[in-house]
């Protein structure tokens, strides 16, 4: 893998991270997304990852000034019997001042001469501004991932709605009208959770239980490995309030969720990230109604709860769960696209042949082949 490329265009300088870009890659985020960012969550997000050593991103430089940025996020996709390196990118930025010079084509071009060959496949979940120049580098859509939100405290919203706000807020607002959002507390009593079940809480991540659980209960779909370096990792957000909860029958551990609770500077809000098993299993209902009804019960001071759409999907109506691509909601929210981005077959790619081969004969563009949760997508 190459690892010194740097290419001057004008005043332009596009080449590889170094650490001391860190600093002006934080100073940047906050230009363009509007949020601060701390040297501690850099860390957990880019350095810390525990797929590779060093932080993977292509950037801009002009008068001494980072003015773009295109980061990638390693992961572990098992695919059929196979586990493949693979990146996702996650936060490409160009400061407004230095838009349409054509920085995301010569930054793009770099992050895949560099590193396409390097893995099997990128796979992200661009926004609509994105996506159509992703599309000219030969990304394909994979389709739209839907997302269930429960408003619990629609108050919060409200005065909100007529400013400057931000996608999540006018979603929530309009989630939170009758149609969707009254009567949580009589769904909650109506679906009790079973009594026969037993919810282990603990702060953090418990890697082992969850790990072996899931190992025991593997999906057959495209999904992120749960190996204990990724659960160390992923949830480690130092802006989060991460809870486990571990579902136990008759001494068998049965189900699993991951939570993390952010407080932004809109709301309180829960992420429902993980849950095990990953597939909706016909034995298993009651143990993923008793860890939900568990957590429910823990956030009665969070303002909205966001969880992910194909498991057990019935038993999340039931508990108040809308979906976002379903009336009211679709007529608020920002949809999300999946996409992905596969290696031509070179003689220059580190990639061994028969992954090569094997890759390519998935229906990695059928989105019913991929199982995804919250934990996958670009949540930071």
């Amino acid at each position: 893998m190459v690892t010194t490329q740097q290419q001057s265009v004008g005043e332009y300088q596009v080449r590889p991270y170094r650490p001391t870009d860190r600093d002006r890659f934080l100073s940047l985020y906050e230009t363009v997304w509007g949020r601060r960012k701390s040297v501690d969550w850099f860390n957990w997000r880019f350095e810390a990852n525990p797929y590779r050593d060093g932080v993977q991103m292509t950037v801009v430089e002009s008068d001494g000034e980072l003015v773009g940025a295109e980061p990638l996020l390693p992961y572990r996709l098992r695919i059929g019997e196979t586990v493949h390196d693979v990146f996702q990118p996650v936060d490409w930025i160009v400061h407004p001042d230095h838009r349409r010079q054509g920085l995301f084509t010569r930054m793009t071009k770099a992050t895949l001469d560099r590193h396409l060959t390097d893995v099997s496949l990128f796979f992200n979940f661009p926004n609509e501004q994105l996506r159509p120049g992703l599309e000219q580098f030969d990304w394909e859509t994979v389709g739209s991932v839907a997302c269930r939100y429960r408003v619990q405290n629609p108050r919060a919203f409200v005065d909100r709605t007529n400013a400057d706000h931000s996608a999540i807020v006018a979603l929530a607002a309009r989630v939170g009208t009758p149609v969707c959002g009254v009567g949580l507390n009589a769904l909650d009593w109506l679906a009790s959770a079973p009594e026969e079940i037993t919810i282990e809480r603990s702060s953090g991540v418990r890697i082992d239980a969850i790990h072996d659980l899931y190992s025991s209960t593997r999906p057959t779909g495209t999904h992120v490995v749960r190996d204990r370096p990724f659960l160390k990792w992923r949830f480690a957000n130092p802006n989060w309030e991460t809870t486990s909860y571990v579902a136990v029958d008759d001494g068998e551990t049965v189900g699993s969720l991951i939570a993390a609770t952010e407080q932004t500077d809109e709301a309180r809000i829960c992420y429902l990230f993980d849950l095990q098993p990953m597939q909706t299993a016909a034995t298993r209902p009651a143990a993923v109604e008793a860890l939900l009804g568990a957590l429910l019960e823990d956030t009665t001071d969070v303002d909205l709860i966001r969880a992910p759409t194909d498991y057990y999907p019935g038993l999340f109506r039931r508990y108040g769960f809308c979906r976002d691509d379903a009336f009211p909601v679709s007529t608020a929210s920002t949809r999300t696209t999946h996409a992905i981005r596969t290696p031509e077959t070179s003689g220059t790619s580190t990639v061994p042949a028969d992954q090569q081969s094997r890759l390519s004969a998935e229906r990695l563009t059928d989105p019913d082949h991929w199982q995804l949760t919250l934990a996958d997508l670009d949540i930071e």
